[in-house]
């Protein structure tokens, strides 16, 4: 079992439940180090490494395998599964995984902030409805 830090659409639990296949608990978590930007034409985010910044997220503890292979898909090539530390509590690091932009795709990153709440209220049923991530989950690739 490893831990998950969310830090976009996953923050959500009904999407984290949709896309993992389980239902998790998950609480506030930073990650240092990190900035979060919107993708171009896009409603979710992603992260990369910027020394001196800080990302909010979510923790999810305990994700199983099976879990983390549905998450994987879902993410798709523009991510890389990156093992970091997050803070809990401003006081206790723990180790988790999160999904990372990977070096190839960092020109789809735009300047602008990803907002959570802006997610929720504007775009979060229309992601849900026609994001090709969702597709792949009912269509794995064969082992």
């Amino acid at each position: 079992m490893l831990n998950l830090f969310a830090y976009g659409t996953l923050m959500d639990p009904d999407i984290m439940t949709q896309v993992s296949g389980s239902a998790h608990r998950g609480r506030p978590a930073t990650l240092p180090d990190y900035i979060r930007r919107t993708l171009k034409k896009e409603v979710y985010p992603a992260i990369i490494p910027h020394a001196d910044a800080i990302v909010e997220g979510v923790l999810y503890v305990d994700v199983s395998p099976g879990a983390f292979d549905r998450l994987d898909q879902f993410e798709g090539p523009l991510y890389v599964r990156t093992g970091v530390l997050v803070n809990v509590n401003d006081e206790e690091r723990v180790a988790a995984q999160t999904y990372v932009l990977g070096a190839a795709h960092t020109d789809r990153l735009s300047d602008t902030d990803w907002s959570y709440e802006l997610f929720l209220k504007r775009n979060k049923n229309s992601f849900q409805s026609i994001y090709r991530g969702f597709h792949s989950l009912d269509n794995p690739k064969p082992a």
